[in-house]
């Protein structure tokens, strides 16, 4: 079983390489950026990868690790509408295969709720 540390390191090494890729390889993020969404899908794919990695900068530091645990768990939820956008328009069509395909915006879907846990298990282990 991971320790309090562990689990919170984890945490800041997933969500700082997610934040990291959306300026390394961009349109990978653009094509799942909701039409809806104010801005460019640029500015929401720069602005959701600078939150990201402030959320594991914010983790990795014992200091401000439930602030940190906060600002993760809000960002796992806030990208849930561009999943849930994604499987309701049958797949992101410019994305490569398979993942264009329905089938598999669906099974993102759920991939979500054990992220949400671990930040949420991050914030508690710090009461």
């Amino acid at each position: 079983m991971a320790s309090d540390e562990q689990r919170a390191l984890g945490l800041a090494a997933f969500l700082g390489t997610a934040g990291v890729m959306h300026f390394v390889r961009p349109e990978a993020f653009d094509i799942i950026v909701p039409d809806w969404m104010p801005g460019s899908k640029r500015t929401v794919t720069l602005v959701s990868g600078g939150i990201e990695i402030a959320g594991a900068l914010l983790v990795a530091n014992r200091r401000t690790r439930k602030l940190g645990a906060v600002v993760c768990l809000l960002t796992f939820i806030g990208v849930y509408p561009a999943n849930l956008q994604s499987a309701i328009s049958g797949g992101t069509a410019d994305a490569p295969a398979p993942f264009n395909s329905a089938g598999a915006a669906w099974a993102r879907l759920p991939l979500q709720i054990p992220m949400i846990r671990w930040a949420r298990r991050v914030y508690q282990d710090q009461n």
